[in-house]
């Protein structure tokens, strides 16, 4: 792009300069665009040049679309607005106009033309073709000066800022200051006007609106006086945030983006205009000749369609410059080839056909892209045969490279969605790929333009150094023939090839072959330049596509050079690799003087050194195959596996036999590596069984005799011990090489797949010749070991759960079923399953503090027993208690075996307590109410007593054995208590629960302040000491155990009365019930009781077996009536009674009233029985009173209110 100005090849953009952010001088002047005189400088003293939010206005307005070679933003998409786009340049104070005439003639001019009787000429633009003073006079059709001038000079929106101050207090030199700022704002907007330039002026402040109060004010004064308004001509910036100050720039951009469009199409309008007005008329006559009338439309074409690219108009801009491209074609006709205006003519053409190419890429039309550049291509070739009479000179060559540099240069730039990256190339094939699609038409990407380029330059190169001939001399974009042939033109050809193949390797890697084929042209440049270094290095990279394609001759050719090469520059590991892969069959045998592989390889290295230089085959054509193959794919410890390493030489003939040192066979997995080393003494046959002769630390190492004949295949069998578990899988095979002055390693890699039929089999020698074998296994270079069968056995007599808080025993006996003695410890772990709980444990009898015991020596068929002590958590949960059995055998001690054994141990609670607390009968009487006992609270201590029933259950209760027990109370509240425990530790049974333990702990509670009618609280704790008796199970019986069982909350009501039943005779003759009316509070009570005679006593509802409540208040449950209803017998009886039916009684404060009933079954009958039940009813407080009863004789049903009880035919 370097030969082209930037102005024919740069997108044009609306122009917005912008004055009074810096203090630099403007990179554009005036006058280096014109030599006429500037219009007045624009300059303003009171722009400050250093404001504090400078740098971000400018970085603001000038960051985004720079106008270059290509600009995103001109890229056609959906959107119906267009976004707006500025090229935005910051000028300095010393900013002038661009002249907008030219100077007047001089004097002499103007009277020639006076005396001729002709009219005085009018005074033209500096830039155009009538100005004697313009580059163009007389007969120049237009200049990069004339895109300079609108590009840098001349802008759509001009925008001004000036600072408005703030500083004085004093209004009259505010006021001074604000006339001063007005008088420069409307000569600055008056000399814009002129030039039609859009002008905006943007004042800015140190302070905003609400530290200076007259400052809306003054700028609204500024806006009257100027005749700008506020939304496009005068802008207020007070200070504000960098995001503020970007939302600014971008407003500003957007308000004034229609007027910058406006300014375009003034210019168009005009153009077209004087293309209609001057385009077929003449001129006034000039001394040199002047422009044709098909010049001046070319001109204003071309003129037109600039102006249609800063509209951003890029349809209308391609068919305005299409017309200028017929037109300037035409227009040679009338231009000698030596005239120097062929040059200016030749590169506007190229400047225009590229900018058709480059409108129709932002029209996303690619494909038209394509054809204009074909048809530029196809024109300028007809131009130069019919005004040079041919194209076989190196101008036409230089000028075609350069067209393809310049498209490539631009696809760089081009997105990916509108230039593929991946689009085959089709080279010059006229194949259509689609229906009316010739393959010629496909924009390739800029690779293929740059390798284009590079055949191009060669040509260039070539028709340089030929013979010129007599015709006329194209020198557009090149120098004379004697310049020419010392030009440097390999230098350029390897910049571009060296372009291509960066491209073609940053594309998506489908391109390989073409990646090869250049980096050999780049090779075979510099080889031939002598570059010896960087022709290795290309050489190189080509060599992996053509191995990979298996082009040998290609690359036999390429190797012979690369030697050269290696040598020439002294790469010593390059020249073994390239020989190594030299001596492979596929290649032409290009040292055919040599006697073997010692004189084939020798010359690589210096007398005296002996370097050691490892070549991998994958960056080879290796002539060594190889393949391994196990003949099993498990075996057992310590046993001996057979293994068949079969190895193939495809060396040239040429060398003769083959000797390979040694062969190296590499395991993963932790194998030892095999080394089989050659001896010349060992007969050379094609099947040989190895043994290991020497096992190091590193190595394992046997013999064999390695001399290969070309094409032979030699397979050697190898028995192998293993003394490690894993899964091993030979890897590689390394072929060692041992010469005079160097030695060559080869990596061999080992297929997973055998890739040849030769070397896919397991080979066995029958006299004297091989046999094959098929490979049953997918991947037979691998094998498992796996460790020895255990021949011990692991017995534990734990049976049944664990309890937590439970020292727990665990006795083993570990069996051995070894012909031999042995070596042996035990390991046990425990965890929980989720492994979140490590169980610690202790050996019995051992002094091993850690989980592993060591056992000694077993003897055969012997037997050793050992036991571990583990500790219960304290919650439930699930271990699991691993044992591991270790041994080893006293003839192999290298060798260790194991056997483990699983002991599943759920850890739960070992009992189940339901509890029922039930009021009693207190035996003495009350303290009476006349007594004054304390002087505080004059009332009586009051004492109830109460009973708490406690059955102990549990999953195994029958190997169990509860050995004694704690109860107690603690966090008494409001009362004092007395247990009243005079029953021995043992628990008794309860028979009719399952053999469960049942125990009542009697207590009398005190409340301690009477007048208190808060509910009291206490919590109830019980602590069992238990062992177990089953010996069967393997537990020591004489472990005692804590158990302790979670809190129970007790509630005792203090003051409310109650009634109480007792019984003091169930036999069948009579059954005597008693009543008692407790009044603890003090209240006098009145009760109304009544004595119900239902004369339907049958048995309405199951009984109740077992209350299992822990209030006294608890309903009969539903559940317990369905367990119990086959266990009771239904009874029906009626019954004779004695006593009041129907009485008021009167209780005092703080104490009790006993009612006595005889009742007189008037059947015979024994179970339970319902009675009458008593109704107690308070008269003041409306509120009936439930009968509880105070003895196991009774049950109630406290939903019906029923009452049973249970006569016995014995008493």
């Amino acid at each position: 792009m370097e030969v082209y100005p930037s102005e024919y090849l740069c997108h044009n953009l609306p122009l917005m300069l912008v004055r009074g952010l810096t203090s630099k001088a403007s990179t554009t002047s005036p006058s280096a665009l014109n030599p006429s005189r500037p219009d007045s400088p624009v300059c303003s003293p009171l722009i400050v040049d250093s404001f504090p939010n400078g740098a971000e206005l400018l970085k603001a307005f000038t960051e985004g679309a720079e106008g270059g070679i290509w600009e995103g933003s001109a890229v056609k998409t959906d959107r119906k607005v267009q976004a707006p786009v500025f090229r935005v340049l910051a000028v300095g104070k010393d900013y002038q106009l661009p002249a907008k005439k030219a100077s007047p003639l001089s004097p002499v001019s103007v009277s020639s033309f006076s005396s001729s009787g002709q009219k005085s000429p009018s005074v033209h633009s500096p830039l155009s073709p009538l100005s004697p003073e313009s580059p163009l006079f007389p007969d120049g059709i237009i200049s990069q000066s004339w895109l300079r001038k609108y590009r840098s000079s001349l802008p759509a929106v001009f925008v001004s800022f000036h600072e408005i101050s703030t500083e004085s207090d004093v209004a009259k030199s505010k006021s001074s200051h604000d006339n001063d700022l007005i008088q420069e704002i409307n000569d600055l907007k008056k000399q814009f006007s002129e030039r039609n330039v859009k002008f905006v002026a943007v004042v800015v402040s140190q302070k905003g609106i609400l530290q200076s109060i007259d400052l809306n004010d003054r700028i609204s004064y500024l806006r009257k006086n100027t005749g700008l308004d506020a939304k496009s001509g005068l802008f207020f910036l007070p200070p504000c945030s960098p995001l503020e100050i970007q939302a600014f720039a971008k407003e500003l951009k957007q308000a004034l983006y229609p007027f910058a469009l406006d300014f375009y199409s003034t210019l168009l309008k005009h153009a077209r205009r004087k293309r209609g007005r001057n385009g077929g008329s003449q001129s006034p006559p000039l001394p040199n000749g002047q422009l044709s009338a098909a010049g001046w439309n070319i001109r204003y074409e071309f003129k037109q369609a600039a102006f249609a690219e800063y509209r951003q108009e890029q349809d209308v801009a391609i068919k305005l410059y299409g017309i200028a491209y017929e037109s300037l074609l035409d227009y040679f006709d009338s231009i000698a080839i030596n005239s120097p205006r062929w040059n200016e003519a030749r590169m506007l053409l190229d400047a225009v056909a590229f900018k058709i190419l480059k409108c129709n890429l932002y029209q996303c039309q690619p494909v038209m892209a394509q054809k204009v550049f074909n048809v530029h291509i196809e024109s300028v070739t007809a131009l130069v045969e019919r005004k040079v009479s041919t194209k076989d000179t190196y101008s036409y060559f230089a000028w075609k490279a350069q067209q393809y540099w310049l498209l490539a240069q631009l696809l760089d730039l081009v997105p990916e969605d509108i230039s593929p990256r991946s689009v085959p190339f089709t080279g010059g094939n006229s194949m259509v790929v689609g229906p009316d699609f010739p393959s010629a038409n496909v924009l390739h990407h800029c690779g293929f333009q740059y390798l284009c380029a590079a055949r191009l330059t060669v040509e260039r190169s070539r028709r340089a150094n030929a013979k010129s001939s007599s015709g006329p001399i194209d020198l557009y974009l090149v120098p004379p023939p004697g310049q020419e042939q010392n030009f440097d033109h390999m230098r350029l050809v390897l910049i571009l090839l060296e372009t291509a193949y960066t491209r073609f390797s940053n594309g998506d890697g489908s391109q390989t072959r073409m990646q090869a084929y250049i980096a050999h042209e780049i090779a075979q440049i510099n080889f031939k330049e002598g570059n010896h270094v960087d022709a290795l290095k290309y050489f190189h990279l080509a060599e992996s596509e053509y191995r990979r394609e298996k082009w040998y001759t290609i690359l036999g050719s390429m190797i012979s050079e690369a030697i050269v090469s290696a040598r020439r520059c002294g790469n010593k590991f390059e020249l073994v690799k390239l020989q190594l892969e030299d001596l492979s069959k596929e290649f032409a045998p290009w040292n055919s003087d040599v006697a073997n592989i010692s004189d084939f390889l020798n010359g690589s290295e210096d007398a005296g050194e002996t370097p050691v230089y490892t070549v991998d085959s994958d960056s080879i054509v290796s002539f060594v195959d190889a393949h391994f193959a196990f003949m099993a794919a498990e075996a057992h410890l310590a046993t001996t596996v057979v293994g068949q390493l079969t190895v193939r030489s495809q060396h040239t003939p040429v060398v003769g036999s083959v000797r390979i040192s040694s062969l190296q066979l590499n395991f993963t997995g932790g194998m030892r590596p095999i080394v089989v080393t050659h001896d010349n003494n060992l007969p050379s046959s094609r099947a040989q069984k190895l043994e290991i002769s020497d096992i190091t630390a590193e190595f394992s190492n046997c013999n064999a005799n390695l001399v290969f004949q070309p094409g032979e295949v030699r397979t050697f069998e190898i028995s192998l011990p293993v003394k490690t578990l894993g899964t091993f899988t030979a890897s590689s095979l390394t072929a060692k090489f041992e010469e005079r002055s160097f030695t060559a390693k080869l990596e061999v890699k080992l297929a997973t797949v055998p890739l040849d039929e030769a070397l896919s089999k397991w080979w066995i020698e029958d006299g004297g010749k091989l046999y094959s074998q098929r490979l049953t296994s997918s991947l037979p270079r691998s094998i498992n070991i796996i460790p020895k069968q255990p021949h011990v056995d692991i017995i534990s007599s734990f049976k049944g759960p664990a309890y937590i808080g439970e020292k727990l025993t665990i006795p083993l006996t570990i069996t051995s079923r070894e012909d031999e003695d042995l070596k042996l410890s035990v390991t046990v772990n425990c965890q929980n399953v989720e492994g979140q709980l490590n169980v610690p444990i202790t050996w019995i009898d051992s002094d091993s503090s850690s989980d592993t015991i060591e056992l000694g020596t077993v003897g055969p068929t012997s037997s050793v027993q050992c036991k571990s002590s583990i500790s219960m958590p304290t919650t439930v949960c699930d271990l699991v208690v691993d044992v591991t059995v270790t041994y080893q055998l006293l003839s192999e001690p290298d060798i260790t075996i194991t056997k483990s054994h699983t002991i599943d141990l759920p850890v739960i609670f070992p009992f189940q307590v339901s509890y029922d607390l039930t009021p009693g009968i207190y035996p003495r009487r009350w303290p009476s109410p006349f007594f004054v006992y304390n002087l505080e609270s004059h009332s009586p201590p009051i004492t109830k007593r109460w009973c708490l029933s406690a059955i102990i259950d549990a999953v195994d209760l029958q190997h169990l054995e509860i050995r004694d027990y704690d109860f107690g109370l603690s966090n008494l509240l409001g009362v004092s208590c007395e247990l009243l425990d005079d029953k021995p530790k043992a628990l008794p049974r309860d028979g009719s629960s399952s053999d469960a333990y049942r125990y009542n702990f009697m207590m009398d509670v005190t409340n301690d302040d009477p007048m208190e009618k808060r509910i009291a609280t206490a919590d109830a704790h019980l602590r069992l000491s238990w062992r177990r008796t089953d010996m069967a199970s393997g537990f020591d019986e004489k472990v005692d155990n804590s158990f302790t069982l979670p809190t129970l909350k007790l509630t005792f009501p203090l003051l409310e009365p109650r009634v109480l039943m007792d019984v003091k005779s169930t036999s069948p003759e009579n059954v005597h019930l008693v009543y008692f009316i407790e009044n603890a509070t003090s209240h006098l009570l009145t009760f109304s009781v009544t004595l119900d005679l239902n004369t339907d006593m049958s048995l309405s509802y199951p009984i109740r077996h077992q209350m299992r409540q822990q209030s006294y208040l608890k309903d009969f449950d539903e559940r317990d009536r369905a367990s119990v209803q086959e266990k009771i017998p239904l009874q029906h009886a009626n019954f004779a009674y004695e006593g009041a039916k129907q009485v008021g009684v009167r209780v005092l404060p703080y104490t009790a009233r006993r009612l006595n009933y005889e009742l007189l079954p008037l059947a015979v009958t024994s179970g339970w029985q319902r009675v009458p039940a008593l109704r107690v009813y308070d008269t003041h407080f409306k509120k009936s009173l439930s009968v509880f009863p105070a003895s196991e004789k009774f049950r109630v049903d406290f939903k019906t209110g029923a009452v049973y009880v249970n006569i016995s035919s014995g008493s």
